[in-house]
């Protein structure tokens, strides 16, 4: 049972938990990132008015912009983004994008019924549209990732099920806290024992949830096992007490991103797709990917050059290093990297696994060592900030890789991946994902394998662009991907 120390302090969170505060945090963002995109918008065409000639109508700019504003953020609130807890990044972008083209059109609209469309530049026009979902985005993406860290933040929510179902969700919801759903108590309908390891309150009377939920105002509930336990523990009565009831469905590896429901005469039916079988989106995906390609190699060749005449001076050997990878189907390509090792590096890691056991250990989990003597000392830095992969930019081209997808492997890792081969060899691999952004040096072979399963599951052009973004912030950050 719960104690009344603890349970009070729940109640002052939960007190703590005020909608509002978010709103108008939310709202501020919104207002501060739309009002810059629009005036960056107006200073970028200002300062093209020699080449592009024309003036910039200020007066106008900044009654559009009070507009263009009002109906985004009421587009906003109609479109659930305020608080918006419970929404995946990819689904906040898309609410966001669809947000601002309505605002947008709207702000289209208006001109033209005030007879003003000939007098607002086209060019601030569009400019503005793009960079309002993009700095929309990114301000809400800060925000979220700077505030989910306080317990006030998000929504209160109980959770119902046996430990063993109950424990893996509750450790997704507190380790996902930008989603904003905050565990608060557990209801064990298996067991007799208050006693648990889980980091909330333990329940095993009715009575007892039923007096906690009117006590403190709980609305949201979350069901972990399988539906059929409904009947088994007979908990129709969760229905009279939560407003708002979830379900876990176990149903991996099928995708979670891109679920539909369907209403066969009172029967639930779920529907999930696989859009990376979709030849029209995996075609859009190869655009996309070819041209972020050729746009990066249009910036980075003078990086190139740089970087490759320090390779040379800092040790012997060549510039680029080529290594046997598993492509699409199991197929072997040739990963092109810049070289951040000594000669001999593969000799090496036989010797250093063969005498020190514990990096023998490490390896075998991770397969990689956090201090890897092998690294020259430009290697650390190109490492740390991923610049040894962009050769790989040259796969890309070539066909060989996608700009985005799962990281590529080694063929003598092939029986460690075992059968989750036939899912991550169905793709290219890219040079960055969703293991990369998310993952990193942090987790196991085993759980970056997982990682990978879940963007190929849940791919869509929204992931990829999310994935982009997550890299950007995590190459300046120095975290290397």
């Amino acid at each position: 049972m719960a104690d009344k120390g603890h349970r009070q302090g729940i109640n002052k969170v939960l007190l703590e938990n005020r909608s509002p505060v978010v709103n108008v945090l939310l709202v501020l963002v919104d207002i501060v990132t739309i009002s810059f995109a629009v005036l960056l918008s107006a200073v970028i065409r200002y300062l093209l008015a020699p080449v592009m000639g024309g003036e910039v109508n200020w007066p106008l700019i900044f009654n559009g912009l009070i507009f263009y504003v009002i109906m985004a953020l009421i587009m906003a609130w109609l479109n659930g983004l305020y608080p918006g807890f419970g929404l995946a990044a990819v689904h906040e972008m898309q609410k966001v994008l669809y947000v601002v083209s309505l605002a947008t059109i709207f702000l289209g609209v208006f001109l033209f019924l005030q007879q003003l469309a000939l007098a607002y530049s086209r060019f601030i026009f569009l400019l503005t549209w793009f960079l309002s979902a993009l700095f929309m985005m990114l301000g809400r993406f800060a925000l979220r990732n700077v505030f989910s860290r306080f317990e006030w933040w998000g929504i209160p929510i109980a959770v119902i099920g046996s430990q063993k179902h109950a424990a893996p969700v509750i450790e997704q919801m507190l380790k996902n806290r930008r989603v904003g759903f905050r565990p608060v108590c557990f209801y064990d309908l298996a067991s007799n024992s208050a006693s648990s390891d889980l980091d909330i309150p333990t329940m095993t009377a009715k009575g007892e949830l039923k007096a906690f939920i009117a006590d403190s105002g709980i609305e949201h509930v979350i069901f972990t096992d399988s539906l059929e336990d409904i009947q088994k523990f007979n908990i129709h009565w969760i229905r009279d007490v939560f407003q708002n009831i979830l379900f876990v469905l176990n149903i991996a590896p099928f995708g979670s991103l891109w679920v539909r429901t369907i209403d066969l005469h009172g029967t639930l039916v779920i529907e999930t797709n696989y859009h990376l079988l979709n030849k029209r989106e995996t075609i859009i995906k190869r655009v996309l990917d070819m041209i972020l390609t050729f746009l990066l190699l249009l910036v980075s060749w003078p990086i190139f050059l740089l970087l490759a005449l320090l390779i040379k001076i800092d040790s012997r050997g060549p510039v680029l290093y080529t290594q046997k990878r598993l492509g699409q189907d199991g197929e072997l390509f040739d990963s092109y990297k810049f070289r951040t090792m000594y000669k001999n590096a593969e000799d090496k890691l036989k010797d250093l696994l063969a005498e020190d056991h514990e990096a023998y250990l490490e390896y075998e989990k991770y397969h990689k060592l956090a201090n890897d003597p092998r690294i020259t000392r430009v290697g650390k830095f190109l490492r740390r900030y991923s610049l040894d992969e962009l050769p790989q930019l040259i796969n890309v081209v070539k066909g060989d890789m996608n700009l985005i997808g799962p990281r590529s492997y080694l063929p003598r890792e092939l029986p460690d991946i075992g059968e989750y081969a036939n899912i991550i060899l169905k793709v290219k691999p890219g040079l960055t994902g969703w293991w990369q952004v998310m993952g990193r040096n942090a987790t196991s072979f085993e759980e970056r394998m997982q990682l990978d399963e879940y963007y190929i599951s849940n791919w869509s052009i929204w992931l990829d662009i999310y994935i982009i973004i997550k890299t950007t912030y995590v190459l300046i950050s120095g975290k290397g991907l």
